[in-house]
């Protein structure tokens, strides 16, 4: 009896050890991790904003206006907000991944170099396009940028702004620094036009952003991780 006990104790504590190095491992790597100095472009490039928006008309005009905030040219960024109220959608079941789509279908193929995908609650610092378009001339295909909780007013913002925090430590400062891709987050993230345009149509769920991971992963294309903006 005590031998079975004890082969269903290592049986538990493996795995649970494992979870436990892995995230350690990742914790320790981003204390090292020192966000890249990407030199000045050669060029500015052309932003589609996309603003998925089901039914958020609060809080969307503040998203917008402080994304017009921007110090980027305004004639090299478009803000697209789309939603079954805004932009009109005639679908069913409203997902981002359609609103995605949608966006998608309404833009001309060469009209931007690159894709931001934001959330209808995302307040921007002024010079979030300025460094994007310094990564993306750098070489950066698809980019992940530092995500902070906005309220700390209530426990459960308080608990999200943690769990930001430790994606941020963990599966994107850490990931990068021993050179693997950054986990993307749903918004605050960046992909070449083309590309996207390309790999949208593919999405099937509400994880968007694991799917858009996934097909990255699988494509070998590097996923950069933005942390000072």
């Amino acid at each position: 009896m005590n031998a079975v006990i004890y082969i269903i104790d290592w049986i538990l504590f493996v795995p649970l050890a494992f979870c436990v190095s892995y995230l350690l491992f990742y914790a320790v790597a981003s204390r090292f991790y020192r966000s890249p100095q990407y030199p000045a472009a050669r060029k500015q490039h052309r932003f589609a904003v996309l603003f998925p928006a089901y039914r958020e008309d609060r809080v969307i005009v503040n998203a917008v206006q402080s994304f017009l905030g921007q110090e980027y040219p305004a004639e090299l960024y478009d803000v697209i907000v789309i939603s079954d109220h805004l932009l009109e959608a005639d679908y069913t079941d409203s997902s981002k991944a359609k609103a995605l789509v949608l966006a998608m279908e309404h833009i001309a193929g060469d009209a931007y170099d690159i894709v931001v995908v934001m959330d209808a609650d995302n307040i921007t610092t002024s010079n979030f396009l300025s460094e994007m378009n310094r990564a993306y001339d750098f070489g950066l295909p698809a980019i992940q940028a530092r995500r902070t909780g906005k309220n700390l007013n209530t426990d459960v913002a308080m608990l999200d702004a943690v769990s930001e925090e430790i994606n941020n430590g963990i599966f994107r400062s850490g990931h990068n620094a021993v050179g693997l891709s950054a986990s993307l987050s749903g918004s605050g993230m960046a992909f070449d036009a083309g590309w996207f345009r390309r790999n949208v149509r593919q999405l099937q769920t509400a994880g968007e952003d694991k799917e858009l991971e996934t097909m990255l992963l699988r494509q070998n294309i590097h996923i950069g991780y933005l942390q000072y903006l």
